[in-house]
């Protein structure tokens, strides 16, 4: 059953089974097995597995792990899943003996091996595209003549004795808890009462002491238990290990590594004259330095050595030897350790094997000691006083990154005479795994795109990873991988002329680009301000979630270890307003086991920052994280900001002879598209996004509609439809809006389609799409909106303005709807004392908005109130200085004023901007 197989996955690192060949046997159950009975009748509704009961039995230098599962098939689902038993084993080191297959009907027990019906044996190597080879034989049986309604019972078991162990035996079990959908079980371990054992508990269940029972204490415990409070994620593996349950024979750590260093012996392994050897000999001659050798015989293991697990034969603790591995040019993490600490001790480099914890080692020292406790080994080289923790399963380790430590952070020497557990050393990496140089071309204006190169350097494992795809990887898969590197460092960008290169003898993968992407410039009040891309010192957190009580001494894991740097160059515009750096020059700081680093300069027209990110510490007290918290805010706040001193270039300030400043960018878009496949409409809408910002929506139209023939979609008709109408197309932008609506159906195109109706005449239609609305419309007050629009272009404003009335009756602070009477009023000219108090309070109730400023300006522009007017339009342009009308009425106030050269100049920009507004608001009756 699948639960069984996860149940037998669990214990692998512990006791994998044994065979004297690889056929099941079939027997009674062993005497000491005590069998439970099945109460079908009294189990709970959605528990469908009804028992599950795990016994072991542990005897000088073997482990019998009993299993007995029953599991009511209660749908077709169940039926599926459960039709099908199977179990696992290696067969050099055990037995499958399958005692009991059943189904219970009713009253009635079927059993199935009275007949013929047994098990098959395949073959299974499931870990095989990862380059495992374990030898497991998998035991399967189809169910013949499972019913809904049946129970299906199976129990087996499976004897370990481990070669490389000897007589030691080790055995673990998680304790399965609430809300398992469980009836009932146990599991249970028990050992001979003159057998010394350490024994292990870890969790809160209640878990009894042993009982003797004929000559063996039994360790025993029923499931599921009470359901296990949550850890956070965050939190040390030691504080994640859950309900566990250890025995070993093992007395302490000194007894592992003995045992297992026997079998590690490397003197005299490499064959005098032959291959292996010349390699030795090659690296001894081109360095008397111990940890250039050192470098040298890891990266030749890393390379000229693929992984392969065997664990054929034993081979899951006992290892190939150093000539096997090199003859084969392939081994697992044992495989390796031992080829490497061969060459290192011919090398003249001290040297030992040890065994790690790839995952949640900080656990290490709280669990019993046993070899299961371990999944990987390394090698540990002593050079000048320094540990090196060298991995030859690892990639990319070279002299300048050969020093990193990696977070195992305990290992078990094997040693003859026995040894500790080793703490490995807590050092930050010398060597940046990634370095991040952006240069970023803002010459031409901050509000526009930026146009960057960047390269990025990976060091170390971070470069080998690319190695792969700098020399075999296509076309796509390269672009893909660049993208995703920059992108993750500068934001989401469009680029062109991307490289990947991987240099072998220095470890370094280098990743470059030249793209575009959103300007970094953000508006603060009327200044912008620089928020830089790619900074270093802000790739860290210390966000986590101490609140509840039982969490708040749970320190914080840190990742790592890490070292991020980035060096960025920014050239700024040349003319126009100054620049100004705020905030510190130069800072660093450790802060929550993190060493940052930042260094600014301002000079000219260059913006220079050089930052660096280095974990240092494993992890942060709990104690420290709301210190660390407060300290990281206020680095971030003095972290130095570039800031403008004045008015810049803005997006509408590109036309005449300053559009030869987006030269630049049009040869950028033209190369992105050029690039491009002939089915990739992107880079046309890269490019028309663009245009369509400094207003040039001819431009934008061809890059529309060439996207449109590519690939049509909804969102394209309703772009088409804007700068069509722009450009005075309203035919076509009618087309356009009706198609958009005809693909979706759901009022969001009326708004516009009422407006642009009523220019072409058809008010008629126009109100009778302002009726179909209401069959969208889920807020009335938007019906009311959109009806008042259409009665206005029918020449019946006064029956619209009536309808926002009633809803203003209904709604009467809301800011929103006020300043719909007041505009509606005011395009319109029908204003009155009453109308022009909504318009006072419009603003007033929407936190003096741009858009209910500017509705203002329009009605005291009605109102002759020209000083007002341009009062309340230079408020909504202060907020918003693109907002088109705004402009427009600015230019005609000034005009009124008398002011005509400057008025006109707004007029003709504001038209520029948006050449659509004239026609609508002619048609209100304003003279221009």
């Amino acid at each position: 059953m699948r639960y069984l197989g996860s149940l037998l996955a669990t214990t692998a690192l512990v006791a994998q089974p044994a065979l004297a060949g690889d056929e099941v046997l079939y027997d009674d159950r062993p005497d000491w097995v005590d069998v439970r009975e099945i109460d079908a009748e009294a189990r709970e509704e959605g528990t469908p597995i009804l028992l599950l009961d795990q016994q072991a039995r542990i005897e000088s230098g073997q482990l019998w792990r009993y299993s007995d599962t029953a599991v009511a098939v209660d749908s077709p689902q169940a039926l599926t899943q459960f039709g099908t038993l199977s179990a696992n084993w290696l067969p050099d080191k055990g037995d499958l003996i399958v005692h009991a297959v059943q189904i219970i009907r009713d009253d009635e027990v079927i059993d199935l091996l009275e007949g013929e019906t047994r098990f098959e044996v395949l073959r299974r190597e499931q870990g095989l595209e990862s380059r495992l080879l374990n030898g497991a034989l998998t035991a399967t049986m189809n169910v013949p003549g499972a019913r809904l309604g049946d129970i299906i019972r199976l129990a087996y078991s499976v004897t370990t004795s481990d070669q490389a162990m000897g007589d030691n035996v080790q055995w673990q079990s998680g304790i399965i808890a609430d809300p398992f959908p469980l009836g009932s079980g146990r599991i249970s371990v028990s050992w001979p009462e003159d057998l010394a054992v350490a024994r292990l508990r870890k969790g809160d269940a209640e878990v009894g002491e042993p009982q003797l029972v004929d000559g063996y204490n039994v360790w025993s415990v029923d499931i599921p238990v009470s359901e296990v409070d949550p850890t956070p994620g965050d939190a040390p593996s030691r504080f994640r290990i859950g309900e566990l349950m250890q025995v070993s024979t093992y007395a302490d750590w000194q007894a592992v590594s003995s045992n297992m260093a026997k079998h590690y012996k490397v003197e005299g392994s490499i064959e005098p004259g032959g291959d292996l050897a010349g390699e030795v000999a090659r690296i001894a001659e081109a360095s008397d330095d111990p940890l250039t050798r050192a470098a040298m015989a890891v990266k030749l293991v890393q390379d000229d050595i693929s992984y392969l697990l065997n664990g054929l034969d034993g081979g899951n603790y006992l290892p190939q030897s150093p000539e096997e591995t090199w003859e084969n040019r392939f081994g697992d993490c044992k495989a390796k350790s031992v080829l490497l600490l061969a060459m290192l001790r011919e090398l003249g480099v001290t040297s030992e094997v040890v065994l790690v914890k790839s995952q949640g080692g900080d656990s290490v020292p709280e669990l019993a000691p046993m070899p299961g406790n371990f999944d990987h080994m390394i090698v540990r080289a002593e050079i000048d006083g320094v540990n090196y923790w060298l991995d030859g399963t690892s990639s990319g380790t070279r002299i300048d990154t050969i020093d990193a430590v990696p977070r195992f952070f305990y290992a078990l020497p094997l040693r003859d005479e026995g040894a500790e557990l080793l703490k490995l050393d807590e050092r930050a990496k010398a060597t940046p795994d990634r370095l991040v140089r952006l240069e970023v071309d803002h010459s031409s204006g901050v509000r526009l795109p930026a146009l960057f190169n960047v390269e990025i350097e990976f060091r170390g494992t971070a470069g080998a990873q690319w190695r792969s795809v700098a020399e075999q990887g296509d076309e796509e898969m390269r672009e893909g991988a660049v993208y995703r590197a920059v992108s993750g460092v500068v934001g989401p960008a469009q680029l062109v002329d991307h490289e990947i290169s991987y240099d072998v003898e220095t470890g370094v993968a280098r990743v470059s680009a030249r793209g575009a992407r959103t300007t970094p410039w953000r508006r603060d009040d009327i200044e912008y301000k620089l928020v830089a891309p790619a900074q270093a010192a802000k790739a860290v957190g210390f966000n986590t979630d101490r609140a509840r009580a039982a969490w708040r001494d749970i320190p914080l894991k840190l990742n790592g270890p890490i070292y991020f740097a980035s060096e960025l160059e920014m050239k700024l515009p040349s003319t126009g307003p100054d620049f100004e750096l705020e905030g510190s020059e130069e800072s660093s700081q450790t802060i929550g086991g993190v060493e940052l680093s930042s260094m600014a300069k301002l000079e000219g027209d260059r913006f220079i920052l050089s930052q660096s990110m280095r974990s240092v510490t494993e992890e942060l007290p709990a104690e420290d994280i709301p210190v660390a918290r407060r300290a990281l805010a206020r680095f971030d706040r003095a972290l130095p900001v570039v800031q403008t001193s004045g008015g810049v270039r803005e997006l509408w300030e590109y036309f005449g002879e300053d559009r030869a400043l987006l030269e630049a960018h049009e040869a950028f878009y033209a190369q992105a598209i050029a690039e491009a496949d002939e089915d990739e409409g992107n880079p046309y809408l890269n490019r028309a996004a663009f245009r369509a910002g400094v207003y040039d929506h001819a431009g934008a139209l061809e890059d529309v509609e060439a996207a449109i023939e590519i690939e049509a979609s909804r969102d394209l008709y309703l772009r088409r439809a804007s700068l069509r109408r722009q450009l005075g197309d309203l035919e076509g932008s009618l087309a356009d809006l009706q198609l958009a609506e005809d693909l979706k159906p759901d009022g969001a195109t009326y708004e516009n389609q009422v407006e642009v109706l009523a220019l072409l005449g058809e008010t008629e239609e126009a109100l009778a799409l302002a009726e179909d609305f209401a069959s969208f419309a889920e807020d009335p007050v938007d019906e009311a909106n959109l009806m008042a629009t259409a009665l206005g272009w029918a020449g019946s404003v006064e029956e619209g303005l009536d309808l926002l009335a009633a809803q203003v009756r209904r709604r009467p602070g809301d800011g929103t709807l006020l300043n719909s009477v007041c505009w509606n009023a005011s395009i319109w000219n029908v204003l009155n004392d009453e109308r022009m108090q909504s318009c006072i309070d419009a603003v007033e109730k929407s936190d003096y908005s741009a858009a209910a400023l500017d509705s203002r300006a329009l009605a005291h522009l009605r109102m002759g109130n020209l000083d007002a007017a341009l009062a309340d339009v230079d408020a909504a342009l202060l907020s918003q200085p693109g907002l088109t009308a705004s402009r427009l009425l600015r230019g005609i106030i000034k005009v009124r004023q008398g002011e005509e050269a400057e008025g006109r100049r707004e007029i003709e920009l504001a038209l520029a901007m948006t050449p659509a507004i004239e026609q609508t608001y002619r048609a209100w009756g304003l003279d221009f």
